[in-house]
């Protein structure tokens, strides 16, 4: 009995002890099921925000793809090619969470990278109902992204900026001839970055350097553009494939006078020609002038219309500039002085056909930005010498050989960005000279530079252009070197020297060149190389 008890008694304790197992066990899956749920939930947010923080870099990459398809069309004529609209593309069904409309823009993906897309478009609103005219600053670009559901939004408000805020100087033709041309015992420093879009000619003992020389439209030159040899102690030399496509000269006038970009070229320069300042802003001193301080007071309007010819008969009616003619040095001897005459242009549109400025150290032209002579709106002035019909009119040759001065503020520089000279005039040349052996109005040799504080632009054949024109020509033409041929101190009687920026069809050098890139302070009427963002914001959701 006494062992009945025993085994009975031990089957008591043995279920008592494993009821005791299941319970513990029943907490402890309970335990390890919350803690997987935890882990899990944890992972997944992980995992979400690690797509999340993956659309916004992706984002933000769109918004870059945008700036660079917006400088890559800078050319288009139509302002719909110019960057991505805000209007759905066909094929395209993604949408945004909470929308019921299809996702806007361009879509597009990332090089080696496929797990997600980006639709981007640029507007001239912040809300993205007004497609961006290729004109308006600031302008808005958005760019929605999506990684495995996660989306972010990126917009970002941008500005334009400048054609003449890239370069030192820019050959952007290729029409079979070189498209930089440096001709034989010819110095040329560049000061920025020189591009090319076609080969390059350089005669014997001649030297040509920039800090960056860049071949673009590599794909099709793999030899006969810039070489080691052109890129200055520590610079670089950079290959890329595609052309740098910029607008022909009269892309620029059709924008700058508000013709639709479908209006032909002879719409355009009607509306400039109309609109040339040639009669109405032009100034000469006072005839009673107390200095030759440029102001209301020593300042008048020129009574005669200029044309569409600069020349050198346009000053013959100027007052005398004041402190330039001393008839007393005849009676001693001294040099031979002359009364120098100006014309002093205001802020406008100048238009010509032709011109002609030959050296005459009794003739100054001064650019005046700041509106001194008038009293008026400071402002950009700019010339534009247009004929489309050059070759067939005989008209193709344009030479300045006077130097040109700009007004400034007190202190300052002159801003390369408030004068433009924009050219087009198809198998011509424009020629900036500084002539051999020149004196000045009291009879001095000039052995300095002729400084040119400007941007200039002659593009009638861009890259690609299919029709018979043959492009633009500027030519800079400074004295001859003395000594230092091939060298980094090269000396001469004086250079041309650009302060600014150059673009042409075709660029050549001859004698002592300086292209000084100097970046424009006020350039808000200039040509758009694409945008420059100054704000960013963002918002992102999670969709099904």
């Amino acid at each position: 009995m006494k062992q009945i008890r025993n085994k009975a008694r031990i089957r008591r304790e043995a279920g008592a002890a494993l009821i005791t197992v299941l319970i513990l066990s029943l907490c402890t899956a309970l335990l390890l099921g919350a803690s997987l749920t935890v882990a899990l939930t944890t992972t997944k947010l992980g995992w979400n925000q690690s797509y999340s923080e993956a659309a916004l870099q992706l984002a933000d990459a769109g918004v870059n793809s945008e700036l660079q398809y917006i400088a890559k069309n800078v050319g288009a004529a139509n302002a719909t090619l110019k960057s991505s609209q805000p209007v759905a593309t066909s094929g395209v069904t993604a949408k945004l969470p909470g929308s019921s409309t299809v996702v806007l823009g361009r879509p597009g993906t990332i090089t080696g990278y496929s797990g997600g897309t980006f639709y981007v478009y640029s507007s001239n609103n912040a809300s993205g109902t007004v497609a961006w005219d290729g004109v308006t600053s600031p302008f808005y670009i958005t760019c929605s992204a999506v990684v495995n559901k996660c989306w972010q939004t990126v917009k970002v408000q941008a500005t334009s900026a400048s054609l003449f805020n890239v370069y030192g100087i820019f050959a952007s033709g290729d029409t079979g001839t070189p498209t930089v041309t440096a001709g034989s015992g010819s110095h040329t420093t560049i000061g920025g970055s020189g591009g090319v879009n076609g080969p390059v000619s350089q005669g014997g003992s001649c030297g040509f350097t920039a800090p960056t020389a860049i071949n673009c439209n590599h794909q099709n030159h793999s030899s006969g553009q810039f070489g080691s040899g052109n890129v200055s102690s520590g610079g670089n030399l950079c290959q890329v494939d595609p052309p740098m496509i910029h607008p022909k000269t009269s892309d620029v006038c059709r924008h700058a006078f508000g013709c639709n970009d479908n209006d032909s070229d002879s719409v355009a320069y009607t509306a400039c020609s109309n609109a040339t300042c040639t009669n109405s802003k032009v100034y000469h001193y006072k005839s009673t002038a107390g200095s030759s301080t440029i102001n209301t007071s020593n300042c008048t309007k020129y009574g005669n219309d200029l044309g569409s010819s600069l020349n050198n008969t346009d000053f013959q009616d100027c007052n005398t500039k004041p402190g330039t003619y001393d008839s007393s040095f005849w009676w001693f001897g001294w040099h031979n002085t002359v009364a120098v005459q100006t014309l002093i242009f205001e802020p406008g549109d100048y238009y010509f056909t032709n011109m002609s400025l030959l050296y005459d150290a009794s003739k100054e032209i001064v650019i005046d930005p700041c509106a001194y002579a008038s009293g008026g709106t400071a402002g950009q002035v700019r010339f534009w010498c247009v004929d489309q019909n050059a070759v067939a009119n005989g008209n193709t040759s344009d030479v300045c050989q006077l130097p040109i001065k700009n007004t400034c503020k007190s202190g300052e520089d002159p801003d390369p960005g408030q004068f433009r000279l924009y050219y087009d005039k198809d198998g011509a040349t424009c020629e900036f000279n500084h002539p051999e052996g020149c004196k000045d109005w009291q009879g001095n040799s000039i052995d300095t530079d002729f400084d040119y504080y400007c941007g200039v632009y002659a593009c009638s054949k861009p890259c690609g252009d299919s029709s018979s024109k043959v492009g633009c020509t500027v030519k800079f033409h400074g004295t001859e070197l003395t000594s230092g041929c091939g060298t980094t101190t090269p000396t001469s009687h004086g250079s041309c020297h650009l302060h600014g920026s150059m673009l042409c069809d075709k660029l050549t050098f001859q004698g002592h060149n300086k292209c000084e890139y100097t970046p424009s302070k006020t350039c808000e009427k200039d040509p758009c190389s694409g945008g420059r963002a100054v704000s960013w914001s963002c918002n992102g959701s999670y969709g099904s």
